[in-house]
């Protein structure tokens, strides 16, 4: 056991000097296995000049950037709770397993502790009267980690080996150990698996078991996948891990401890930020601190804040855009690479980025606006009709917006949003990371799903797959536009914590979720710009150049070509009549529709669309004789065409 207890080190409390830390007390207490995070903050804190400062004087205490984190408050995330409350009033009959398997991550001190004393599992009720579980991911649980499943299935899921040895690992060879020792009962050993992606990845990989029809565990879902994700990317192979993102290196020469005087001075450190993307919770977490107990005060939480929104503008995604203009469109083929080491977003399921594009005429007017958000957070516009919304290659309508999302799907194929529900992702079209293929490791757990996986613009270049991209095409109408210069504005947006989550959690009335919509109603629903641009074109529109020898006098549908096709075909039609409204759709030989191509009304002209060979819900349609049709409330005209595959 401890061969000093922490109550009698206090007596040198009058040694300590304050680094501006939080006025909360971080937690003192201990078990068997660990210790809170207040008591390594006893040593581990920066008095000036040399101790934990930097070369300019920076503070390096490691409590000091850990205490405002998403890990430093896993175990007070309000939405976590709540979620882990709907999840049981669901299944009820499962909720001490429910309960169990999420606090292993959110609770692991407590949680690891309870079953090494012999507990068979361990409840949010527990968690909520232990300050070591509400301590969170701390101190003494990452650096207690052995390595010794590292990488294989096991170690996934919360499945971390922490025993009674009270190893301490850190990344400095030679450590000294004499006075730590004497003092906690924690050696300190040189241990490099710290600074490796497999550390994260007992927690950050994630499989959750699913229910069937009946209600019986049928199998695992690959919920959270970021290892894996980051093994298919090029950075892996670089050598690059997880903590080269989430966590600064500083080199600078610092003296870790204050005691003993004699502790070495180190040629680097870490800033202990772990730098993530969740400015939502962060604030939430910051406007409801008292109410949650949190330990950090709100300028620590302002800190951190704004290290995420830097790591969201500056290290995970960029667009970019190119034009093409004739009279009658402006296309814009808008390109997003992701530069993060793994899929984006990444990790729990409510998370989403999608494109908002915005086109303004030369009269001021906007005129054509997909993905514009409202102060709820709401996408508007978007099409409502459809279970969810498909990946697009092509946009044509303001109702078609570019998500970048996955969407849990339960044994039947109908869209769920309960964890024990899903059995698998029904669309998964979030930017893979560089260097991502099919032959991955694990690639069944990370594969790109839906229409996203048979575009061809979607993590493709001219080199091949993996180009960690996706180009999108829009297609905007401009034919009844004024001539002049149309302003763009192109932005990649991302938020947290999806309106419909929160909508599904709202069914169930639980002390947690009643707790969290209170906070939610009156936040403010941040919606992160990832990355964004805008310019001028400066177009000639059909509203100016239309003659009457140019206008068509009726309405034609011409033969498509190739036919038969295989990848793709052109079909040429023309349109007479701009105030009649049309169709252009793909059915099969019963009637049914396969897909449609183009609707709504155009200027009287000569037009050319292209099939594919999808359908509407992003499939590959089968070979065969399929009918291109061609109608207004007049007008019906069809013909023939042969797909071969």
């Amino acid at each position: 056991m401890l061969h000093l207890k922490w109550t009698a080190r206090l007596c040198l409390c009058v040694l300590w000097v304050s680094s501006g830390a939080a006025q909360t007390e971080l937690p003192n207490a201990e078990s068997s296995l660990f210790s809170g995070s207040g008591n390594c903050n006893f040593c581990h804190v920066a008095r000036p000049p040399a101790v934990l400062t930097d070369s300019l004087g920076n503070d390096l205490t490691p409590s000091l950037d850990w205490r405002a984190t998403m890990m430093a408050n896993a175990a007070r995330d309000p939405y976590w709770q709540a979620k882990v409350e709907s999840e049981f009033s669901k299944n009820p009959q499962l909720r001490a397993a429910i309960e169990d398997k999420c606090s292993t991550c959110h609770m692991p001190m407590a949680r690891t502790q309870a079953i090494f004393d012999g507990a068979s599992g361990y409840t949010l009720a527990e968690g909520r009267n232990d300050s070591l579980a509400m301590d969170g991911v701390s101190c003494t649980v990452c650096h207690q980690i052995q390595p010794d499943n590292f990488g294989i299935s096991e170690s996934f899921s919360g499945g971390f080996i922490i025993d009674s040895s009270r190893v301490i690992y850190g990344p400095y060879q030679n450590p000294m150990g004499g006075l730590m020792g004497n003092f906690t009962g924690f050696e300190p050993t040189y241990g490099s698996h710290v600074i490796t992606s497999e550390l994260c990845a007992t927690c950050h990989t994630l499989y959750t078991s699913y229910l069937d029809e009946n209600g019986n565990i049928a199998g695992e879902f690959p919920e959270q996948m970021p290892y894996f994700e980051w093994k298919a990317s090029v950075y892996a192979q670089q050598g690059t891990q997880c903590q080269h993102c989430h966590v600064e290196r500083v080199d600078s020469p610092v003296q870790i401890s204050w005691l003993p005087d004699s502790t070495p001075v180190r040629e680097f450190s870490f800033k202990h930020q772990f730098v993530g993307g969740n400015t939502f919770m962060l604030t939430m977490l910051k406007e409801n601190g008292e109410a949650l107990g949190v330990t950090a005060d709100a300028v620590h939480f302002d800190s951190t804040i704004a290290r995420t929104r830097r790591q969201l503008q500056q290290r995970t995604a960029a667009v970019s855009v190119e034009t093409e203009d004739d009279t009658n469109f402006l296309k814009l083929f808008v390109s997003v690479e992701n530069l993060a080491g793994h899929k984006f977003p990444t990790g729990y399921p409510s998370r989403r980025a999608w494109l908002h594009i915005k086109v303004t005429n030369a009269d001021g007017e906007t005129f054509f606006e997909s993905g514009a958000v409202d102060e709820n957070g709401i996408i508007q516009n978007k099409d409502t009709t459809a279970a969810f919304e498909l990946h697009h290659d092509i946009i044509t309508s303001e109702t078609q917006v570019q998500i970048y999302e996955t969407i849990m799907g339960d044994v039947s194929g109908d869209v769920t949003l309960t964890l024990l529900h899903t059995a698998s992702y029904l669309k998964d079209n979030r930017l893979p990371p560089k260097g991502f293929n099919t032959t991955a490791e694990r690639y069944p757990d990370i594969a790109i799903l839906g229409a996203a996986a048979e575009d061809d613009n979607f993590n493709h270049n001219d080199e091949g797959e993996g180009s960690g991209s996706d180009q999108v095409t829009y297609e905007i109408n401009i034919w009844d536009q004024p001539s002049g210069k149309m302003d763009v504005l192109v932005e990649l947006l991302y938020q947290s914590i999806n309106p419909v989550f929160v909508e599904d959690i709202a069914t169930h009335d639980t002390p947690a979720i009643s707790q969290f919509l209170g906070f939610y109603e009156s936040a403010e629903k941040l919606v992160e710009v990832i990355d964004s641009t805008t310019f001028e074109v400066d177009v000639i529109t059909s509203v100016q150049v239309q003659t009457s020898e140019t206008i068509p006098n009726e309405f034609s549908l011409s033969q498509n070509y190739p036919n038969p096709f295989n990848a793709g075909t052109i079909i040429p039609y023309q349109i007479s009549d701009s105030e009649t409204a049309f169709e252009l759709a793909i059915y099969d030989l019963r009637g049914r529709l396969i897909k449609l191509l183009e609707s709504g009304r155009k200027a009287p002209g000569r037009y050319q669309a292209t099939w594919n060979g999808r359908t509407d819900p992003g499939f590959t349609a089968s070979s065969g004789v399929y009918v291109v049709r061609l109608q207004t409330s007049k007008v019906k005209i069809a013909r023939k065409l042969i797909m071969l595959k």
